[in-house]
């Protein structure tokens, strides 16, 4: 296995630790591509990708084009793989892409496909209040994460998990699942099995109106919101004109009247319940504990959020 010269995509810091396995068990990388250098945080620096970084620290070769067209088909030739494995990576791959190495193209999806194709299959487990997801390995196809199953592993979601407990379990189970993977599929001992196209759904992209806490939901949806959107970017909600973020929460069986807020504690009025925010964060302020927040905040009972 270590002698097949593999190509490694991916952008994030999840992509960045697969890529970290395969380095650390000695396989060939070859070349590495990842997104272009972009502005990042308060800062607003430009800031390579997680990927980047650590292709820079073993000395691999980095490409970071912004689309794939001929020129990067004629860099990925030259660096003749035999397979090319994606993690996260960003970029949709052109059908011509697909037949240069080999043993083809290989992705980890953190879902169990055919269930959440797209960008943000963790936010979206959550957000449905899955029980359970995983890890999918496919082979590539020209349609977004359409591709044979060839390996799924999966585990039960606990409640308390928020979107970055969520993709740290993930992250753990797919680099395991990679390197129990690459062996079989070498030699040719993995079957690949059609998804059920009956089955898909989709996890689109989120914008920052999506992240907005809609409290006439039921209790369980709201609470569901908050892990699937905690710690970053955040759930949020308005109050006197400013933005504020729960970035943890409880639920609770006080009941009122929806999007109010219930009492002293802070309690938030649902359609079935209520939620109790224990992290909290104010527009351009650090994230605190519900006590530390209420020092500083002056509210009233009854008082109506979002409007």
């Amino acid at each position: 296995m270590k002698d097949k010269k593999i190509i490694f995509m991916g952008t994030p810091d999840i992509a960045a630790q697969h890529l970290n396995i395969l380095i650390e068990k000695n396989l060939t990388i070859v070349g590495v591509f990842t997104q272009p250098p972009r502005k990042k945080n308060r800062g607003m620096r430009i800031e390579e990708s997680d990927v980047h970084q650590i292709a820079n620290k073993n000395n691999i070769e980095v490409f970071y084009p912004s689309t794939i067209d001929d020129t990067v088909i004629q860099q990925v030739k030259s660096l003749e793989p035999d397979l090319i494995i994606v993690v996260a990576y960003g970029i949709i791959l052109p059908a011509k892409f697909l037949n240069i190495p080999k043993y083809g193209c290989l992705n980890v999806h953190v879902s169990l496909l055919p269930r959440w194709r797209g960008a943000t299959p963790v936010e979206h487990a959550l957000l449905a209040g899955d029980e359970k997801t995983g890890i999918s390995i496919i082979s590539i196809s020209s349609k977004l994460d359409a591709g044979d199953i060839l390996m799924q592993e999966s585990f039960g979601i606990d409640k308390n998990m928020s979107s970055e407990d969520l993709t740290l379990s993930l992250t753990n189970l797919g680099k395991k699942t990679l390197i129990k993977t690459l062996p079989l599929f070498f030699e040719n001992k993995l079957i690949g099995i059609k998804q059920n196209e009956t089955k898909v759904t989709y996890s689109n992209k989120f914008l920052p109106e999506d992240r907005k806490i809609n409290f006439y939901n039921s209790t369980d949806d709201v609470y569901n919101h908050i892990r699937a959107h905690g710690p970053k970017p955040g759930s949020w909600f308005t109050y006197k004109g400013e933005r504020i973020k729960i970035i943890k929460a409880k639920k609770t069986n006080e009941l009122g009247e929806s999007s109010t807020i219930l009492n002293k504690k802070f309690m938030i009025a649902c359609k079935d319940g209520a939620i109790l925010p224990l992290l909290i964060q104010r527009e351009g302020k650090k994230i605190v504990s519900l006590n530390d927040f209420l020092r500083g905040f002056t509210f009233s009972i009854q008082d109506t959020l979002n409007v």
